[in-house]
């Protein structure tokens, strides 16, 4: 049985490439984005459009997070029960159904604002269960000693996803009208939904391949519940910063929304170089470093954003790049170290967490920011994205530490055990042979990798 590095980097020698599974994930998270993406900016024109107000967008949001907060644990949980592919399959059909429900009801005369919130509503209901869903299925079908650079290229697709979104949201909305792209959106669920049912059942593993490969990694128990909180740390960062951005470069700045629009895309490119350049060293440092790095990199650079516009513009390409790092580390840290058997309910779990989590430091940054300045808003976000993580990570290096001396006495007392046997015949006892290349060492985590799919 061969264990693998819980926290360390990746392989040496590069892991191997990408199998059948990553090529169908990665287009189907790709599209998923795409047409969420379109779909909240068409409903949130749709309802501005009719009541012109800003309340009426921000209703838009609160449905969207509410469901989502409420039910992603209960159903993170049933997860782990049923196949995870036929529940992404059911889910994205029933998106589908729902997003053409949106103009096909407004034509035949039902309420705009109230269809369009009934509608975001469902959609969040579904990606309740979608979001445990999708993140087990990666847990259970993607390599071990793949998930760093896979989930570079998941963070990749998602934010190639989120940018072509809006700049093909709005040319579609400018060309055709609202009504398309919700049709559009629909178009997006069924292609997901075919790379699901391309992807195919869980292969089976017979019993010597088992144990060959050694049993299910099992949980490593202490580091779950700080690991989520490495990705919902994460999470409350984009979920604020997309907040207090809008207010920076609008009122403080007083700037046009096309040079918000720019900031926005330099933020995204750097986020896809950060995302390119972690799978190029991810296997020469340990991804706690890399996390440590990507965090304090990005909590600096925020402090200075909120100085002069020129500052801004320059800074923001480095602090998502920074946040990159942080943000596929942690990922990549928490999918190592749960069971397959429970990944469903811990994302679900992380999932509601980070947005109740963002909703809450929202409130309280827009408070800050509305009653003292703008500036402060970003220095206390700073604050809390600098100094919640690496202590927390401080935290994580005092255990798998402990793991590291753990596995070296074990390591040693294997090693004892034939040199202290005594030979079965009167003939020189064979020379033990050497280790094989990518045997465990004392820096390996306790938990072994799942067999390879």
């Amino acid at each position: 049985m061969t264990a693998a590095l819980l926290a360390g980097p990746d392989q040496a020698g590069g892991p191997p490439k990408a199998d059948r599974a990553e090529w169908l994930i990665l287009p189907a998270n790709f599209v998923t984005f795409l047409g969420n993406g379109i779909q909240l900016l068409g409903a949130s024109l749709l309802v501005l459009e009719k009541q012109q107000t800003t309340l009426s967008v921000g209703w838009l949001f609160i449905v969207l997070a509410i469901p989502q907060v409420l039910l992603s644990v209960p159903f993170g949980r049933l997860v782990d029960r049923f196949d995870r592919r036929v529940m992404c399959l059911v889910c994205d059909v029933a998106s589908a159904v729902v997003a053409l429900a949106l103009p096909l009801a407004i034509a035949l005369g039902a309420s705009t604002q109230y269809t369009a919130y009934a509608v975001t509503f469902a959609l969040s209901v579904i990606a309740a269960a979608f979001n445990p869903a999708s993140n087990a299925l990666v847990r259970e079908r993607v390599r071990y000693e793949r998930l760093g650079p896979f989930n570079a290229n998941f963070s990749m697709s998602t934010q190639a996803g989120s940018l072509l979104s809006a700049a093909a949201g709005g040319f579609l909305i400018q060309i055709f009208g609202l009504m398309p792209v919700f049709y559009f959106n629909a178009v997006t669920f069924a292609f997901s939904a075919l790379c699901w049912m391309l992807l195919g059942n869980k292969p089976a593993v017979n019993a010597a391949e088992a144990t060959e490969e050694g049993a299910e990694a099992p949980a490593t128990g202490g580091p779950v519940k700080r690991l989520g909180l490495l990705l919902t740390v994460g999470s409350v960062n984009i979920t604020v910063s997309n907040v207090l951005l809008v207010v920076l470069v609008i009122q403080v700045f007083k700037e046009r929304a096309g040079v918000f629009g720019l900031v926005d895309a330099l933020a995204g490119a750097g986020m896809l170089v950060g995302a390119a350049v972690y799978k190029r060293v991810s296997h020469r440092f340990s991804n706690l470093t890399l996390a440590a790095f990507g965090f304090f990199g990005n909590a600096a650079l925020i402090a200075v954003e909120p100085f002069h516009i020129a500052g801004l513009m320059a800074a923001i390409p480095f602090a998502a790049f920074s946040f990159g790092f942080a943000a596929i580390s942690s990922r990549t840290l928490l999918m190592r170290a749960i069971e397959d058997s429970r990944s469903g309910r811990v994302f679900g779990t992380v999932n509601a967490v980070s947005l109740a989590s963002g909703l809450v430091a929202t409130i309280a940054l827009s408070y800050l920011a509305d009653h003292h300045s703008v500036a402060s808003a970003f220095w206390a976000l700073s604050v809390l994205i600098g100094v919640v993580p690496l202590v927390t990570i401080a935290t994580l290096r005092g255990f798998y530490a402990q793991q590291a001396r753990e596995q070296e006495q074990t390591a040693r007392a294997k090693t004892a055990e034939p040199a202290a046997t005594p030979a079965p015949t009167a003939e020189p006892a064979a020379s033990t042979a050497p280790d094989l290349p990518g045997a465990p060492d004392a820096t390996e985590a306790a938990v072994a990798p799942p067999p390879a799919h």
